[in-house]
């Protein structure tokens, strides 16, 4: 109703004077807990949405495992890029001095630049050469033109025991800073996987990219519907879950921690309701006594709750999504290259978040004052009129 609405502000005006430390304290709690909230899952989505385009610019956004090269109904199904054919299998990289386990990945040469989205130095890739990651590069000391020795023991000769080897020049080296990505992979040509991989029959599958318009789910649906039902199809969340499931349950728990600010402000605010409450404890048994239901005095109080601690949130989630903004924009917030594989913080903040936290925030705020004012309302209306401060 609009009378209790002017009463809760004549009431809040009253006391904003003598109670305007408690005001501002509430006022401080709200928008610091909707300013870090806004902060720190911007910038969790930041580099979430980084490491998701790493991902996908390594291993394609869909994998489907097929050893049928011939998968012509690719060019008839709406949203798919390209196509790299590959073969993968675990072996190990030896030089003189190092040796390493390694993920062999043959693919094909001619679509290795188009295909991946790595930040690349050196020539092309062909026949008897490989590309290699920045810390196996360093591991095994050896850049650009050097000599290194691979081979598949899992692929050895039946009755010799003894693997087949074969020496590869580094054609070029890639830098992902993604995992152990840069620590692991070697690339080579699709004609030395067969050599190499000797009891591999074909290829093992075909890494998939779409159009950034196309959803993943429906170009999933599509090509499990056309093609064969042994056929295991991937997208990028299926093939790193461990890792997009862990951010996930980062991300719930920062927003839980997080909240604990607004918890620490509501015990604030509901004990600056009740001080306000006892202030003015007649002028609410007149209140009482003229008619008005319980219900009005709890009204009452949630009123001067939100007013208290309302501007808070709002300021706060302001100026948490202004920083956001112009961030995104002017990044002013620098952060070590040698480190991250950014040069500024990146931040991240959807509109649907933002409504979340004014909701988780506002919720707060509602709670506590409804519970003071079902405490207040309570109060016999005769000891109401007989209070003596």
């Amino acid at each position: 109703m609009r009378w209790e609405r002017i009463i809760s502000e004549r009431l809040y005006n009253q006391t904003v004077d003598r109670n305007k430390y408690s005001s501002l304290i509430s006022f401080l709690g709200m928008s610091v807990g909707c300013f870090a909230m806004v902060i720190s899952l911007s910038v969790m989505n930041g580099f979430e949405s980084l490491v998701h385009e790493k991902l996908k610019g390594f291993d394609g956004d869909i994998r489907m495992l097929s050893s049928n090269k011939n998968m012509t109904f690719f060019e008839d199904i709406n949203g798919i890029e390209s196509v790299m054919p590959f073969m993968e299998r675990r072996g190990v990289v030896e030089t003189s001095q190092n040796q390493k386990i390694v993920s062999l990945k043959a693919i094909d040469e001619n679509l290795f630049k188009s295909f991946y989205d790595l930040n690349f130095r050196g020539s092309d890739l062909n026949h008897n050469q490989v590309f290699i990651g920045e810390d196996l590069s360093l591991r095994l000391e050896k850049d650009i033109g050097g000599k290194i020795t691979i081979y598949s023991p899992l692929d050895q000769s039946i009755g010799l025991g003894i693997p087949y080897k074969k020496e590869f020049t580094i054609a070029g080296v890639f830098k992902t800073k993604v995992l152990d990505y840069d620590d692991r992979f070697i690339f080579l040509t699709l004609n030395d996987g067969k050599n190499l991989f000797k009891r591999k029959d074909d290829i093992d599958g075909f890494d998939i990219r779409i159009d950034s318009e196309s959803s993943i789910k429906i170009v999933k649906a599509d090509l499990r519907a056309v093609s064969d039902e042994k056929n295991e199809i991937f997208t990028w969340k299926d093939l790193n879950r461990s890792l997009v499931d862990a951010m996930k349950i980062e991300r719930i728990a920062t927003m839980i921690i997080l909240s604990l600010i607004f918890l620490v402000s509501t015990f604030h605010l509901a004990s600056s309701l009740t001080l306000i409450s006892y202030q003015k404890i007649k002028e609410l048994g007149i209140i009482r006594v003229l008619g008005s239901p319980a219900s009005s005095i709890v009204n009452i109080l949630v009123n001067i709750g939100l007013r208290k601690a309302g501007k808070g949130i709002i300021y706060g989630t302001g100026i948490g999504f202004l920083i956001v903004i112009i961030q995104t924009k002017i990044p002013f917030i620098k952060i070590p290259t040698d480190i991250y594989f950014v040069q500024s913080l990146p931040m991240v903040i959807s509109l649907s978040e933002i409504l979340s936290i004014i909701i988780v925030s506002f919720s707060f705020i509602f709670i506590s004052s409804y519970i003071i004012g079902r405490k207040i309302s309570k109060i016999n209306t005769m000891e109401a009129l007989k209070w003596k401060k």
